[in-house]
């Protein structure tokens, strides 16, 4: 009878924590341009930095996304506003940005997008040794 009462707690011990899991924009993300439009839309923040450094430093980072731009908050404060187009390359998604180079806006220079309903990733060249960026959905 034990036994029974542990199998069934470990099962929904096992189900609750499935579902409370946050679904990774790498593994599980859109390749439709139009599907990727509307999920963009909104307020996003940064939660994770991907660099070739032990814990890195995750800025106080927000992008506001609307139909046109891309607008950058840093702490708060509006640092860069830019158009951005959504374009399919080779099996994937990438953002296109008219974005000029500065040391505070590699989140928006570019990247490659790996996106689902609640979190996306910004990929701008991991594979060799570039950063990436995951932000989760805000509104």
């Amino acid at each position: 009878m034990k036994s029974i009462v542990l199998v069934v707690l470990a099962g929904a011990f096992f189900i609750v924590a499935g579902c409370h899991q946050e679904v990774n924009p790498i593994k599980e993300h859109t390749q439709d341009v139009q599907q990727a439009k509307k999920w963009l839309l909104g307020r996003w923040k940064l939660v994770r930095v991907s660099v070739q450094l032990p814990n890195p430093t995750v800025p106080n980072v927000e992008l506001l996304v609307d139909e046109h731009q891309i607008e950058l908050l840093q702490d708060g404060s509006r640092t860069d506003q830019v158009g951005y187009e959504i374009i399919s390359i080779n099996n994937g998604l990438k953002i296109t940005t008219n974005a000029q180079p500065r040391a505070d806006n590699w989140y928006i220079r570019n990247p490659s997008l790996y996106i689902n309903k609640k979190r996306m990733f910004f990929d701008l060249g991991v594979a060799s040794d570039g950063p990436g960026f995951e932000f989760v959905k805000v509104s």
